[in-house]
């Protein structure tokens, strides 16, 4: 017996990283794959033979995951998955099929406005920024029943750390196309900065 969790993930983003540096993360797959920190091996492969129609045109991955089994690490061991990326003009759509039927569809993307822009029309219920950027993640979970609880907390948790790893990764890419005017090298320590990025991390509609 499966069940399905439906949320959405907002995380207002800082002033001064563009939407531009945010889409461009999104798009870049591997980075995106190796801003997870459970995962230790990935390579693209071909389209596994349970891909949908529409998911044979998109680029396909094999990854590893690394979990533990006991707190403490005291049991630990690896999965390996299969996940499709397919670019979006705002962002990016993903879609993993992993062991025991875990199935995940996840969409990301960047809101909100800038100082003058037009202010966006925010959904309700959401608690949007009224200002600013924001990254915006939706996603369809569905798996068995007795591991859904350990299998969201999990995801919940690797992705808290995605995502306050992306906001980093996404303002060191600001701060470099502004001093890259200027000539100085931006090459790194641009990941340094990222691991300490503090971020605001909000889930809701759980």
């Amino acid at each position: 017996m499966s069940k399905t969790s439906v949320f959405t993930t907002i995380t207002p983003l800082p002033a001064g990283i563009t939407r531009q540096s945010v889409i461009d993360t999104y798009h870049n797959h591997l980075e995106m794959i190796d801003l997870n920190p459970l995962v230790v091996d990935r390579f693209q492969c071909k389209p596994p033979s349970y891909a949908t129609a529409e998911e044979l045109h998109a680029i396909w991955y094999t990854i590893k995951d690394k979990v533990s089994y006991l707190p403490g690490n005291l049991a630990t061991g690896s999965v390996s998955y299969h996940a499709c990326f397919h670019n979006l003009p705002t962002g990016l759509q993903t879609h993993v099929y992993a062991p025991l039927g875990l199935d995940i569809q996840a969409k990301w993307s960047v809101g909100g406005s800038l100082p003058g822009e037009p202010r966006q029309v925010a959904e309700l219920g959401l608690r949007i920024p009224r200002e600013g950027l924001y990254l915006r993640e939706d996603v369809k979970m569905k798996c068995n029943v007795l591991m859904s609880g350990f299998v969201k907390k999990t995801f919940k948790e690797s992705h808290k750390h995605l995502v306050g790893r992306l906001v980093g990764k996404a303002h060191i890419d600001s701060e470099c196309a502004f001093v890259d005017v200027f000539g100085f090298e931006c090459a790194g320590w641009g990941y340094a900065f990222a691991e300490s990025w503090s971020a605001p991390f909000l889930l809701v509609r759980a």
